[in-house]
């Protein structure tokens, strides 16, 4: 069938599958006549959507268009003597279409300019509707017997018929297009896929950890499940909608950017809390019901851990979880202490740094009469990038003074917001105080409460987290196993306990006392002072027992009569 040679059956079984031909010349259709079988009428199928009553009814009234009048001279009879098969127009007006048939016809969508184009020829012209013989000279005498104006018309009926063909299937192509959706791409089951596997990493990093509270815990995945699901059906599906694809397209790939976070911050997490953790043969069996004292040894040197030097900072934590009290028991660093595994020998109590941590703890231990659960080993540099990590702290000074480490600053009374080199010099100082060392562990208590209360802020912690871990590395050590904090960080989260903070510091009076480790040669030391000892062991007693501790009004710490 020539590209302009739309005849009637084509146009009623429309399909708008069929692919659009290239058009060629308008001339096509007479050059083609010989070559063109007999339309065969489409089988009826309702199920593929055609309804061939009015393609009966359309064909009937083609016949009728082209019927030959009463008393034509020219083309009434079927065949001149040569055989030739001609045909007229009608001169009788052609019955009208049912109402019904009518409306069906106008939404189909047909177009009945094709006929009305017949209508403009002259009455006695002869048309041409179909030649089924198959001798080309049949054909030549039936154009030579049209007019030009004649072919003119039939030429651009054609035209007509094709524009309106080409117009049709690119609409439905459209319409079919829109109808199905995105298909899915080889880029959408690579994301989906990429997804998956992120998704699985963290949800098995952070069920390692173990770090969210059951119902916490319940609520993400329940809510990142129903997320996937609906980032899953959208781009797996063909027929989903277009911006129901975008949406999780673009929800996937967020989504795919927290899971490598929260998965780096994991790991992280435990690669630091084992790395900075030693075995310990005294922890309790569950921190996070049962109290425990564990010891803050600071050194006085600059750079990592190992780094050997006098313990400068010595304080024994006391922690009741079940109460939520801390108890904090400070010791000068030139107190009166006796080293077990040296014979008992008497020393001052920041010398013990250079023997190790192990050695502090012991005297501190028999001194106050206690077991160190744990302990927690820190230097300068620790503490100054601890609080840079955390973005500085509040901290309240009793006086105003310049530190000597420091003397471009000058601490106000009241308030102040240090960063980690400014606490550092606060507490640090004792030569800007009658009291000397008695002043500065005060200052180091008001340090350490500041840096309690701004570590359990979630919210500090949620903004700093990844800061903390890469600042403490290789400054940090701790007898805290990796599963104890996470169980500590998990109680915080889940309780966000209030914690009532108590501080004491036992005090001595002033001596020289020949040292264990100068050589027996008289040094400064703070001697024992036996009240203020015991009073220290009460009070950590009464915070181990569970009993309540309270302050007076001179700041001094006793225990709550009932």
């Amino acid at each position: 069938m020539a590209n302009n040679d739309w005849d009637l059956d084509d146009l009623l079984n429309f399909n708008y599958d069929r692919e659009v031909p290239e058009k060629k010349s308008d001339f096509d259709i007479l050059d083609q006549f010989d070559r063109m079988p007999e339309p065969e009428k489409p089988k009826s199928g309702k199920g593929l959507g055609n309804d061939f009553s009015i393609y009966d009814e359309l064909k009937q009234y083609e016949e009728l268009r082209h019927k030959e009048p009463q008393g034509s001279p020219d083309f009434g009879a079927p065949k001149h003597a040569s055989g030739k098969q001609s045909f007229s127009a009608p001169s009788d007006p052609l019955p009208p279409l049912s109402s019904e048939r009518e409306r069906r016809f106008e939404q189909k969508g047909f177009d009945r300019d094709i006929f009305e184009q017949y209508e403009k020829t002259p009455k006695s012209a002869p048309v041409v509707e179909e030649v089924h013989s198959g001798h080309i000279d049949e054909i030549a005498d039936a154009v030579s017997q049209r007019s030009a104006k004649e072919i003119e018309a039939i030429k651009q009926a054609s035209h007509d018929a094709y524009e309106r063909y080409r117009s049709n299937y690119v609409k439905g192509k459209k319409k079919r297009s829109g109808n199905k959706g995105w298909h899915v791409t080889k880029f959408h089951r690579v994301l989906t896929t990429i997804y998956l596997a992120a998704f699985a990493v963290f949800a098995a990093s952070m069920i390692f950890m173990n770090v969210l509270p059951f119902g916490m815990s319940v609520a993400l995945y329940g809510v990142l499940a129903l997320l996937s699901l609906f980032i899953f059906v959208q781009t797996r599906r063909g027929g989903a909608g277009k911006w129901g694809k975008r949406t999780a397209t673009f929800l996937a790939i967020i989504l795919i950017g927290v899971y490598g976070v929260g998965t780096v911050y994991a790991l992280g997490t435990l690669s630091f809390l084992s790395d900075s953790s030693v075995n310990n043969e005294k922890a309790v069996s569950d921190l996070t019901r049962k109290p425990f004292n564990f010891v803050i040894t600071g050194i006085d040197v600059d750079g990592t851990i190992d780094e050997q030097g006098r313990s400068d900072v010595n304080m024994v934590v006391t922690v009741n979880p079940s109460t939520h009290q801390i108890l904090m028991t400070s010791i000068p660093r030139d107190y009166e202490i006796y080293m077990a595994e040296f014979d008992n020998a008497m020393d001052k109590l920041t010398h013990t740094g250079f023997y190790g941590v192990g050695t502090t703890i012991a005297a501190e231990e028999q001194l106050l009469d206690i077991t160190s659960n744990y302990y927690v080993k820190v230097n300068f540099t620790t503490v100054e990038r601890f609080i840079d990590a955390v973005g500085g702290v509040d901290v309240e000074s009793e006086y105003e003074f310049t530190p000597v480490k420091l003397k471009d600053w000058t601490v106000q009374e009241g308030m102040n917001h240090m960063n980690g080199k400014q606490a550092l010099a606060f507490a640090r100082e004792r030569k800007a105080f009658l009291t000397g060392d008695n002043q500065r562990i005060k200052n180091q208590q008001a340090v350490f409460e500041a840096l309690i209360r701004k570590a359990t802020s979630s919210r500090t912690m949620i903004l700093s987290y990844n800061k903390v871990l890469s600042s403490l590395r290789n400054y940090f050590e701790m007898s805290f196993s990796s599963r104890e904090i996470r169980r500590l960080v998990k109680m915080q989260i889940a309780r966000d306990p209030d914690w009532h903070i108590y501080k004491n510091t036992v005090i001595g009076g002033d001596g020289s006392l020949p040292t264990y480790s100068t050589g027996g040669a008289y040094a400064y030391v703070m001697t024992q002072d036996e009240e203020s000892i015991e009073n220290a062991k009460t009070l950590i007693n009464a915070v181990l027992e569970g009993l309540p501790l309270q302050t007076d009004d001179d700041g001094k710490v006793t225990v709550a009569q009932e």
